[in-house]
């Protein structure tokens, strides 16, 4: 391992994506680029081959030994026509990929040697300028696009801030992310100050919940993470550490409607009724919210993030939230890598989405989530695939047990929400607030508890409006899930319904289901 380089690396190509594309790249910034000029390449493509063009995107990716960045796509007709701006000298592996759902193509010559010439760079001077940025956890983030933003190693992070455990840390143009050890979070814990951040979406999101989890527990304490009631939940969970809470509602908004209004049409998985009036999971999510929000609440949340479909359904969502609370709500618009983002198109469409959702209040702030995973991209739980898999974490053990959840884009997100929870002003702030207290070592039997109310399927879809945990406190850390909870009551699709044909079959996480759509 080279000295100041990443602790774990990513693989970039294996026998299964290392098949030829029909379509060619061109272009000097394939093998050409200059420091701080932008660079340009195009992909002719040829839809006579194998290209599925209803369902293909196109990746470029350059990858150094301290540095990974992506190209940004700018389609025309025949070709789809990419830019990047690179900052650093050197050689890099530029891997241009034809993407599709389950498959993924080489562009004949990838990954192609790109040398980016320019006068070389101080690695001490380059970790220097990033520790006098600002923190980016202390800024209002209201810009939808971080595309200045590239993934580097310890070589080139700076000191003061650190990097992820993996060694490599997102690094934007105008800030710094501050960096959160287990050490860090235990004093949260002990703080008289108590803190709850809440992760509301499907299990895309729920890796964002898991690497929180990941971060705050020793490696003792989460030895059974992987197989525990929290690993993968369709309900609701809570994990408690001292005065430290963090809790996830699975929260799928995009399957609910944008208005309270009643709706006829309904929706059947196999004999389930899986959406029934599309305004249901919509007041149920909003009942939810308000009992979160109640005055019987033990703990209101101080950070909210979830995915909304909508701008009106997002303003419904927020109405539920008391104007007297102080948070940051964070909307995720394309934290995602299933739908076809890696398009122009698509790209944009998000972008501007995430402005109308910044109109809606002022707590809401932006994250870019597909700047943050782009450089990332073949870093998903089916590395190095895409798009075949939409969840960015796994399950693992590195680092001698002390990482059990990989994933470099949620955890990335998780010390941004860590950041803006615990050190709105900064770290540096927050560390002078300890008055000199720290911890090297985190005390042994401290109190984890762990609540949750999770059915054993993901469907039918549901959001409790007020859930109903089963808790328990342990100094062992998580145990294993022994018993499987039953299935949440649902109803049965009209028969009606039943008698037509199915219009799809679709794979979830609990199975294989036919899918019927009617009108009742």
């Amino acid at each position: 391992m080279t000295p100041g380089g990443p602790v774990l690396r990513v693989r970039h190509m294996v026998d299964a994506t290392s098949s030829l594309s029909s379509s060619r790249a061109e272009g000097r910034g394939l093998h050409v680029a200059m420091v701080g000029v932008p660079a340009d390449l195009q992909i002719v493509v040829n839809a006579t081959g194998n290209t599925d063009l209803k369902d293909c995107a196109y990746s470029v990716l350059a990858i150094g030994q301290h540095i990974m960045f992506s190209g940004n796509i700018h389609e025309s007709n025949e070709k789809v026509n990419f830019t990047f701006i690179p900052k650093y000298p050197g050689m890099y592996d530029l891997y241009v990929e034809e993407i599709n759902m389950m498959s993924q193509f080489q562009i004949p010559g990838s990954p192609f040697q790109l040398l980016v010439k320019g006068s070389p760079t101080s690695a001490a001077k380059v970790r220097d300028g990033a520790d006098q940025l600002p923190s980016c956890q202390s800024i209002d983030l209201v810009n939808p696009r971080w595309e200045d933003g590239y993934w580097v190693s310890r070589q080139y992070a700076g000191n003061e801030r650190g990097t992820l455990r993996s060694g490599w840390v997102y690094q934007r143009e105008t800030c710094s992310f501050d960096i959160f050890t287990k050490e860090d979070l235990a004093l949260v814990a002990e703080s008289q100050d108590p803190k709850r951040i809440l992760v509301l979406g499907t299990s895309v999101d729920r890796g964002i919940f898991l690497s929180i989890v990941d971060l705050i527990f020793t490696s003792e304490e989460k030895i059974h993470l992987n197989v525990s009631d929290v690993a993968k939940c369709w309900g609701y969970m809570d994990v408690h550490v001292g005065n430290f809470t963090v809790s996830y509602q699975d929260f799928r908004l995009v399957r609910a409607g944008s208005s309270t209004e009643k709706d006829d049409s309904i929706e059947c998985h196999d004999d389930k009724l899986a959406e029934g009036a599309s305004e249901v999971p919509l007041l149920n999510a909003i009942g939810f919210l308000t009992n979160m929000f109640s005055e019987e609440a033990r703990l209101w949340p101080d950070f909210i993030t979830l995915v909304p479909k909508n701008r009106a359904q997002f303003q419904m969502i927020m109405n539920a939230i008391p104007k007297s609370w102080n948070g940051t709500v964070v909307p995720l618009y394309n934290f995602l890598t299933k739908n076809n983002i890696y398009t122009y198109r698509n790209v944009e469409m998000q972008y501007k989405k995430a402005l109308s959702f910044l109109s809606v209040d002022p707590r809401v702030q932006l994250v870019d989530g597909f700047s943050i995973a782009a450089g990332m991209r073949h870093a998903t739980e089916s590395s190095p695939f895409v798009r075949k898999s939409s969840h960015f974490h796994r399950f693992c053990n590195e680092l001698n047990g002390e990482m059990r959840v990989c994933g470099d884009t949620t955890e990335m997100m998780a010390q941004l929400i860590l950041g803006k929870v615990i050190a709105p002003q900064g770290k540096h702030l927050w560390e002078k607030s300890l008055h000199g207290r720290t911890r090297n070592k985190i005390r042994p039997g401290r109190i984890v508890k762990v609540c949750h109310d999770c059915p054993k399927s993901l469907l039918p879809f549901h959001i409790k409006v007020r859930p109903q945990p089963t808790c328990y406190e342990t100094i062992h850390g998580m145990k294993p899930c022994y018993e499987v909870n039953p299935v949440w009551d649902g109803s049965v699709c009209p028969e009606e319904c039943l008698k037509s044909a199915p219009v799809e079959e679709i794979p979830t996480q609990s199975g294989s289901v036919k899918v019927r759509r009617c009108k009742l």
